[in-house]
């Protein structure tokens, strides 16, 4: 999905955590190649007697977040190795990274390869800025705008209308009405984090965000490849029949087991790309139309695999993009794609 929906999808899980009386807590930040990763930080509690007081909010959000903490620690018994390719001419470098969007607490995935590679780069590229995401918005091209929108309720059939009520009384009222304001695929997608929620998943911010956030702390330019609104306005121009059946898919799926929830995560750490990687988008998983396709994925590798021949030409440098790992994997690839056009791509790890 593009970042600006993944980090929505976070701070919406977060919002959602409250129903469980948590709350997710501030990530640390750094300003040198020594940014940690993103954990549970230090408490910061008043204490009675010498002793911390903590509400049962922040020992359950603590708690929790130990917990996956070491769950994920327990699986990750490799060196994380993430894929990454290089194409170059005579004056311009550029090296391909696949991200993930959100992470789960306490999850490895640099190297001194892949740290190599952000130390020489001399411009990051993204799908899209943190600022710039902050004001996507996500009603931009439904018909009559959020006044156009119905309850969720009442864009299922009467099939589904029981497995969304029980959704809806589960949730505080303010959740139940943000849901209500989202477009119909959007509400899909979402329903579909608190379901891993309801795993016991809590993620926190992806690789792109640490990324972005290391190279303005070096003072380094960071840019866009895309306009994320735009996406955005091309996703809401998908049928309402489509995005019904997204939301009707969604609400019949069953929470994951963590193992599962976590493998995409660990098969990217591991540079698993191959044809079975879990990291290949299915859009029919969560889209039975497959109406998604086309926006969220061909449209898009299509535009940046000219952006990318277009700065091979016209941009001496290194440049690192780096992009969700679903857009380097599998049929119509970036990299199937730019090798099509004759570019030499190299994976150098």
């Amino acid at each position: 999905m593009p970042s600006a929906i993944g980090r929505a999808m976070a701070l919406f899980a977060a919002a959602a955590l409250t129903l469980l009386t948590l709350q997710s807590p501030a990530a640390a930040q750094s300003a040198s190649l020594r940014i940690p990763y993103l954990g549970y930080p230090a408490d910061q509690q008043l204490a009675l007697n010498g002793k911390p007081v903590v509400s049962p909010e922040d020992a359950a959000i603590d708690r929790v977040i130990r917990t996956q903490i070491i769950r994920v620690r327990k699986g990750q018994k490799y060196e994380p190795h993430p894929a990454i390719w290089k194409i170059s001419d005579a004056d311009t470098t550029i090296y391909l990274f696949g991200t993930i969007h959100s992470l789960p607490y306490g999850f490895r995935w640099r190297n001194p390869g892949l740290d190599a590679v952000i130390a020489r780069a001399d411009l990051l590229l993204l799908e899209s800025l943190s600022d710039d995401n902050e004001q996507v918005s996500f009603v931009a091209g439904v018909p009559g705008g959020e006044a156009g929108l119905i309850p969720l309720a009442d864009r299922v059939s009467r099939r589904y209308r029981p497995q969304m009520i029980a959704l809806q009384q589960a949730l505080p009222e303010d959740l139940v009405a943000q849901l209500d304001a989202m477009p119909t695929w959007l509400a899909a997608i979402t329903i579909g984090s608190i379901r891993d929620m309801q795993a016991g998943e809590i993620e926190t911010a992806g690789a792109d965000d640490w990324l972005e956030r290391h190279f303005l702390a070096v003072g380094r330019p960071v840019e866009a490849i895309e306009d994320n609104q735009q996406v955005v306005i091309n996703l809401n121009g998908i049928s309402e029949k489509a995005q019904r059946q997204m939301l009707e898919a969604a609400l019949i799926s069953q929470p994951s087991e963590a193992a599962a929830i976590d493998r995409p995560a660990h098969a990217w750490a591991q540079g698993e790309v191959g044809p079975d990687s879990p990291l290949i988008i299915h859009p029919r998983d969560l889209d039975p139309s497959a109406a998604m396709a086309a926006p969220l994925l061909n449209d898009r590798n299509a535009a940046w695999t000219d952006d990318l021949i277009r700065r091979l030409d016209e941009h001496p440098g290194v440049i690192l993009f780096a992009a969700g790992a679903g857009h380097f994997v599998g049929h119509g690839s970036v990299i199937e794609r730019l090798e099509a056009r004759g570019i030499r791509v190299e994976r150098v790890q």
